[in-house]
């Protein structure tokens, strides 16, 4: 019996493994909300007193760069020359 279940098991995880590999690589919007809800997840468990929308504003701000980072980064401006 314990052989069995020990079989069950195995082939089982193979056959999910095997599931998982070829599976399609998350979205970018789905990868997103993961981070987000990871991070609120940690925010209020570190802290009590965090609201819900503060951590959410909170990790908004962490995970999205800011205005200025995207304008920097435009190419149009970029000091190197183009060929």
């Amino acid at each position: 019996m314990n052989r069995f279940m020990v079989a069950v098991g195995l082939s089982t995880a193979l056959l999910v493994g095997g599931h998982a590999v070829a599976a399609p690589p998350m979205s970018q919007a789905a990868l997103f909300k993961r981070q987000l809800s990871d991070c609120m997840s940690r925010r209020m468990g570190a802290d009590r007193t965090v609201s819900y929308k503060d951590a959410m504003r909170m990790c908004k701000d962490r995970l999205q760069p800011s205005k200025e980072a995207l304008a920097a980064n435009r190419p149009g401006e970029s000091d190197t020359k183009t060929h």
